[in-house]
């Protein structure tokens, strides 16, 4: 698993806003750790969910479809969230986001989290 991929991911029991079922989601968090993780107790990825629901916005980023996604999708970026490394479907590896996509989703990552 590395930084800018993207694979099924199980969210569980939707609970008032979160997102529950299973559905695209883009692994975030650093390679270093993404390739540490089975050395540690602690096995939390930091992902970015997707939803096929197209709104646009300074939260949301446009991904089309492509090999293994079967829908234009948009990263919710507000969304934001860690769950363990056991919810994410490894053998399924959807796409992988462009240099052009991964540079969007940092500038409205920033935003989103006062960075900027």
């Amino acid at each position: 698993m590395k930084r800018g991929e993207i694979y099924l991911v199980n969210f569980g029991k939707k609970y008032n806003s979160e997102f529950g079922k299973v559905c695209p989601a883009l692994i975030i968090q650093n390679d270093i750790a993404n390739r540490n993780i089975d050395k540690v107790a602690f096995k939390g990825v930091t992902l970015i969910p997707m939803t096929t629901s197209i709104t646009g916005g300074t939260v949301r980023v446009l991904i089309n479809k492509r090999d293994n996604l079967e829908k234009d999708c948009e990263l919710c970026v507000n969304e934001l969230c860690t769950l363990d490394q056991s919810r994410i479907k490894l053998d399924n590896l959807l796409t992988v986001l462009t240099n052009d996509e991964m540079v969007e989703l940092e500038l409205k990552l920033r935003g989103h989290l006062g960075l900027c």
